[in-house]
């Protein structure tokens, strides 16, 4: 979730911003636009002070109390099982007024066998009143001049995008698109006319005849595999089995998360508490000689498009475990299945008659390693919606 950032020209990290006022501007424009704002490391003791702002930004938050909302701040950069203090989150400050907030959460990973230092950028926000000044770029250039290899967003906005390749940034096609399967079809054409009233009493007058639509595209050769029996077998996906799996799912991409059964833990215990899309369900998937053939992880919503977490696969399985999962959202009642793109993968989705389309939120990666953004560009990277900020739930359902 990253706010809008204001198209500027890139200045040194928490270097003080001065900028002249013509002679008309009033005392309140100078109070609005201050001349001196302060970068610095988010503590703690800060957290009080960042609800209030996130309060400010996003007034329909969704959280029931500001306590509850407290302890998810603290456990989210103080809590996590990554946290380190040399890649911490940054708070701007004019005066004694908290004005800017950007959120770092540490992530390990592998850069063609060598450990690096990735993070993930979330929840960045700016006070409404200083949204015109600089303060969201100094943020970001304290951010960029930390000791991190790589910086990862995934939940940004269209305006975000424009203003991250300004500073050099780059938004990767591949890992921008995003895949949907249509279950149900004629249901998902009916949610695609929304909740007003009058678009309700028209899908209320048709669904008896969607459903019949359904009942026959269901039947049709593309989609006779959603009642198929299969000899493969279900489990549910502990944290254990993932951490044993991922090598041999990861295919020798260039860049790697690093988990251990710890970590993997705190991040599916986290997913499952964003119950905005449903309740977190993580399959893995056996063979007849009981081995792993993959695994899926999503949000199954009945009447809904079910969201998709992460597909990992064995060479050669890809197919095998996506048709598991078309098959377990369909058996769950969604209308349609829709993940980011593996771009690996691309032939097994389109084998699923799966299409592709570019969507908001945006994914975004910052690197002074150009062999890093290299791999990235070209689709040789694992990074999953659990990689990133996605999962995250700030705004509370």
């Amino acid at each position: 979730m990253t706010a809008p950032l204001p198209s500027a020209q890139p200045q040194a990290a928490g270097a003080h911003v001065s900028r002249p006022e013509r002679p008309a501007e009033t005392d309140r424009r100078r109070v609005l636009r201050p001349s001196l704002t302060r970068i610095r490391v988010f503590t703690e003791a800060d957290v009080s002070r960042v609800v209030e702002l996130f309060e400010r930004v996003f007034p329909s938050h969704g959280w029931r109390s500001r306590g509850a909302c407290e302890a998810y701040f603290r456990d989210m950069f103080f809590g996590n099982p990554w946290r380190e203090a040399a890649l911490p989150s940054y708070i701007a400050e004019v005066g004694r007024r908290l004005v800017g907030f950007y959120g770092v959460v540490g992530r390990p990973m592998l850069f063609r066998g060598r450990p690096i230092r990735v993070a993930v950028a979330c929840n960045a926000m700016i006070d409404p009143e200083h949204r015109r000044g600089l303060v969201a770029l100094e943020l970001l250039k304290a951010n960029l001049a930390g000791s991190q290899d790589l910086t990862l967003a995934d939940g940004a906005t269209a305006e975000s995008a424009r203003f991250w390749r300004g500073i050099g940034g780059n938004v990767p096609l591949l890992y921008n698109l995003h895949w949907t399967r249509l279950l149900r079809p004629a249901r998902y054409v009916l949610s695609l006319l929304g909740d007003r009233a009058a678009a309700a009493a028209v899908a209320s007058a048709v669904r008896p005849f969607a459903t019949l639509v359904d009942f026959v595209a269901n039947q049709s050769p593309p989609n006779r595999f959603l009642r198929e029996e299969s000899d493969l077998r279900e489990y549910p996906l502990e944290p254990g089995a993932l951490v044993a799996e991922l090598p041999n799912v990861l295919r020798g991409k260039a860049l790697q998360p690093v988990y251990d059964v710890v970590s993997v833990a705190w991040l599916m215990d986290q997913a499952r508490e964003r119950r905005g899309f449903g309740t977190l369900r993580a399959r893995q998937v056996l063979d007849r000689q009981h081995r792993v053939l993959g695994w899926y992880i999503y949000y199954p919503r009945p009447g809904r498009v079910s969201e998709v977490v992460q597909v990992a696969a064995r060479d050669g399985a890809y197919d095998l475990v996506i048709t598991r999962l078309l098959v377990d959202a369909w058996r769950n009642g969604a209308i349609a299945v829709r993940g980011r793109l593996e771009p690996s993968c691309a032939e097994g989705l389109s084998t699923r008659h799966c299409w592709l389309r570019r969507e908001t939120p945006a994914t975004l990666v910052h690197s002074k390693d150009a062999e890093i953004v290299a791999a990235i560009e070209r689709g040789d990277a694992f990074l999953s919606r659990l990689e990133g900020e996605w999962w995250m739930r700030f705004i509370s359902a």
